[in-house]
Order: structure tokens, then C-alpha cells, then sequence
């Protein structure tokens, strides 16, 4: 027979080893949902791209008045 059986604390380990388990089951599915959701794909690749763009713009303008003055 196995000791673990007997001990009153095997019960909590037990407990916090499942719940441990199913909170990173539920980790898991959110991140692999998250990572196929094409819609949120879509805004971040746009998001980027607005973001290059402004910035590439900065870059211009700021290239623009600073030869200018010299």
C-alpha cells in the first residue's frame, strides 16, 4: 500500500496539483486562441504599418528642416 494514500495532506496536493493543471489548460487554449485570431492579426499588422508610416514621415520632416537650417 502506498503511504500517499494515508497522509492527510496527499488530499491538498492532490487538489492544488489539479487545479494547478487546469489553470494552465486554460492558459494554454486562451494563448492559442489569441495567437489564431485573425481579426487581432489584422489590426496588429495595420497598427504597424500606421506606425512606419508616421514614423518614416517624422523622418522626412525632421530631415527636411534640419539640411534646411545648414
Amino acid at each position: 500500500m502506498n503511504t500517499a494514500l494515508l497522509s492527510t495532506r496527499s488530499g491538498v496536493l492532490a487538489d492544488w496539483a489539479v487545479r494547478c493543471g487546469l489553470a494552465l489548460a486554460g492558459w494554454g487554449l486562451q494563448r492559442a486562441t489569441r495567437r489564431t485570431d485573425r481579426d487581432r492579426l489584422l489590426r496588429r499588422l495595420d497598427a504597424r504599418a500606421a506606425a512606419e508610416s508616421a514614423l518614416a514621415e517624422r523622418d522626412r520632416r525632421y530631415r527636411s528642416t534640419t539640411y534646411g537650417l545648414m
